[in-house]
């Protein structure tokens, strides 16, 4: 090698080492690219005859006396993970006036385009992690305006507090940065639960619970938290994070039902104890006028016109519907759901309501038929009534014909469904809700006796089982009464 030849090579390998110089210093691409191709041209400056170009996805960098159309090129790809992204060219005009070497610069223009491609895959992975922070920073942002988030160092000092959760503790950041998670518990935070909630944390594992806090002016609210231990790689950091969501509207709200349930509890045992002292009253002088006006009409039945004992018959029957209802009324203030449910087998049931109305089935000829009947949960007294109470109306709101009346059963995945179905005189559709109401009668007593207080007994009867009772009717036709029946414990709990 020749001395020109040498100081030709010692002036390619400084602008070479420039190269790599200006790949470590300059940390965009697009900023790179253009220091590169100036420094390439020096690299390869033999009479101006080669013409650097790098081309990266849809972009191009080259120098501004770059001719075209060049075809010949000398080039090496940018790989990326095996994947080209580009290239880095050569290109001249005429071969003769080219010195290259393939075991030189083939392998410098190779190094360049991996330096290249290393730099873009930093740039990638940088901006991959900036987009990586924004979403996180989203995330953050849009979980922060319903929990609050806070993290704590080994010695749980709270190293970071969420806008959220200085909110809902009401301390400032700065008066939470650097103290102890332990300030902001209050007397409420027993040692017992202390202890717990640290022992599980401190051996790596999650702790979930509700906590009951004070603000520093004195409101407490409370929190439903969760503590996550920030594990690297396989061990505990010793560092956890604090997620906290507020709880106090809806502890309030049920710490309010529970108040509300209580009293009405309260009211209704009073309720029913009244009903049961009004009711009891009431018979005594109810009973009483019925005795005293049956014993003058013993004793002075000779003496009395026709008028007397019309009016004293009617003190009678007034009496007597008076006691009827009475025993009504304290029969629909009785029910209640909580009695213990046992098994009830409706087919013995249904057999023991149709023998007690055997009198008033054979006195009307009526034809009463059912299907095979289910075992049930339920309240055996209350499921009597009920059946009761269905069959009589079928048998006292019949036609001139005599009563057919039959008892089916149907099922689905979660209940039973019964139906009492009858022949009768059917009722008009604008009346199906207002039957089930308390005193609600579409007859005079002359029609037909009764309180009107029978289907109310059915209805809260079903519902205390956790079931429905509507009805199906056709005047002239006659009425299904359909009533439901959870199959399960689970469902009536």
């Amino acid at each position: 090698m020749n001395e020109t030849e040498s100081q030709e090579k010692s002036v390619k390998f400084l602008h070479l080492y420039e190269i790599s110089r200006a790949i470590q210093r300059v940390q965009l691409v697009d900023e790179l690219c253009p220091i590169i191709i100036k420094k390439m041209s020096l690299v390869w400056s033999q009479d101006d005859h080669f013409f650097p170009l790098i081309e990266i996805h849809d972009k191009c960098y080259k120098s501004d006396n770059f001719p075209y159309p060049l075809a010949s090129k000398f080039s090496a790809p940018i790989l990326i993970d095996g994947k080209n992204c580009g290239q880095v060219s050569l290109f001249y005009k005429d071969i003769s006036f080219i010195k290259w070497s393939e075991n030189e610069d083939a392998i410098y223009l190779q190094n360049i385009a991996n330096d290249i491609a290393f730099r873009l895959q930093r740039e990638q992975a940088a901006d991959a992690q900036v987009l990586l922070l924004q979403d996180a920073q989203s995330i953050e942002n849009a979980v922060g305006q319903h929990v609050g988030l806070a993290i704590t160092n080994t010695s749980g000092k709270i190293n970071y507090a969420s806008k959220k959760f200085c909110s809902i503790s009401g301390y400032s950041a700065e008066e939470l940065l650097g103290q102890d998670y332990r300030v902001i518990h209050s007397a409420f935070y027993c040692e017992d639960s202390s202890k717990t909630l640290w022992d599980t944390i401190s051996n790596g594992m999650v702790w979930k619970g509700s906590l009951k806090n004070c603000t520093p002016e004195g409101f407490f609210y409370w929190i439903e938290a969760t503590l996550v231990p920030i594990v690297d790689a396989t061990q505990f950091s010793g560092k956890y994070v604090v997620i906290w969501m507020d709880a106090t509207t809806y502890k309030q709200s049920a710490e309010k039902m529970q108040a509300q349930i209580k009293e009405l509890v309260r009211s209704n045992s009073e309720l029913e104890q009244f009903a049961y002292v009004v009711t009891h009253d009431l018979q005594e002088p109810l009973r009483a006028i019925n005795g005293f006006v049956q014993m003058l009409r013993k004793y002075s039945d000779h003496q009395l016109d026709e008028r007397a004992n019309t009016l004293i018959s009617h003190v009678v029957s007034g009496t007597d519907r008076m006691q009827a209802l009475i025993a009504d009324l304290l029969t629909y203030a009785q029910i209640d759901g909580n009695q213990a449910l046992v098994e009830v087998d409706c087919e013995k049931l249904l057999n023991n309501v149709l023998t007690d109305l055997l009198v008033v089935i054979n006195e009307c000829n009526a034809v009463i038929t059912h299907e095979k009947l289910p075992i049930v949960k339920g309240i055996p007294f209350q499921l009597i009534q009920l059946f009761n109470n269905l069959i009589n109306n079928a048998l006292k709101f019949r036609r001139e014909q005599p009563p057919k009346i039959h008892i089916g059963i149907e099922e689905n995945l979660v209940e039973w469904v019964f139906s009492v179905a009858d022949n009768g005189i059917g009722i008009e559709e604008q009346y199906l809700e207002r039957i089930f109401k308390v005193f609600q009668r579409l007859h005079t007593r002359r029609e037909y006796v009764g309180t009107g207080i029978g289907l109310s007994i059915c209805k809260k009867v079903v519902e205390y089982h956790h079931g429905k009772i509507w009805i199906n009717s056709q005047p002239n036709v006659g009425s299904t009464v359909y009533f439901t029946v959870p199959k399960s414990i689970e469902v009536l709990l």
